[in-house]
């Protein structure tokens, strides 16, 4: 095992792309809800780099204002094709804005309407009156936009960078169970590691 795990994980992700691991692309975002309920759900995994896991939100959303109230988050990472999970700590920092125009760039024509459907009608989490209502919505904004390129960001999308400070490293072991574990915490400089019981 590497003693830089932000390395390790890029590598990791590299082979989980090249086994064509269809999560390679996904972390699970978990925040704290309302009365101090931990809520977890999958978002894209846009980047990772020495200045963090980047993710696209919307600050209209719930798990935004979760972050916001509580100033807490985490990241799990599972890519089951090479054996791998990550779960990690630390802080949101603003992504650079060419880097979050590099990944809105990226974005597919629906996907960029859906960011600006939170704008124009409704927050995402919220209910609408039906499925048909929903896509009227989208059908609009598409007529609005009828290609990707056309689409700006809205004023909503945040683009953010999960700092770690602690990434705990496993590395499973299916034949007996007996799984690789460690926990790397940051250091002025590097990291440091301590193997745990798995």
């Amino acid at each position: 095992m590497t003693e830089n795990p932000i390395a390790e994980i890029v590598a990791a992700r590299e082979e989980a792309r090249r086994r064509k691991d269809a999560h390679a692309d996904v972390c699970f975002l978990v925040t704290v809800g309302e009365h101090q309920r931990p809520e977890a759900r999958p978002v894209s995994l846009r980047d990772v780099d020495e200045r963090g896991f980047g993710l696209l939100l919307n600050a209209l959303s719930p798990k935004w204002r979760q972050i916001e109230k509580s100033g807490q988050c985490s990241l799990t990472i599972l890519w089951s094709s090479v054996e791998r999970q990550y779960r990690v700590y630390g802080e949101l920092r603003p992504m650079d804005p060419d880097r979050l125009r590099f990944w809105w760039d990226r974005k597919v024509l629906g996907s960029r309407l859906l960011e600006h459907y939170y704008d124009a009608y409704r927050p995402q989490s919220e209910p609408v009156a039906s499925r048909e209502v929903f896509l009227e919505g989208i059908a609009e904004l598409g007529r609005r936009w009828p290609n990707a390129a056309a689409v700006p960001p809205p004023e909503s999308l945040r683009g953010v960078c999960l700092w770690p400070t602690e990434i705990d490293v496993w590395h499973g072991s299916p034949s007996d169970r007996l799984h690789d574990r460690r926990l790397f915490r940051r250091i002025s400089g590097g990291w440091t590691a301590e193997t745990l019981v798995p």
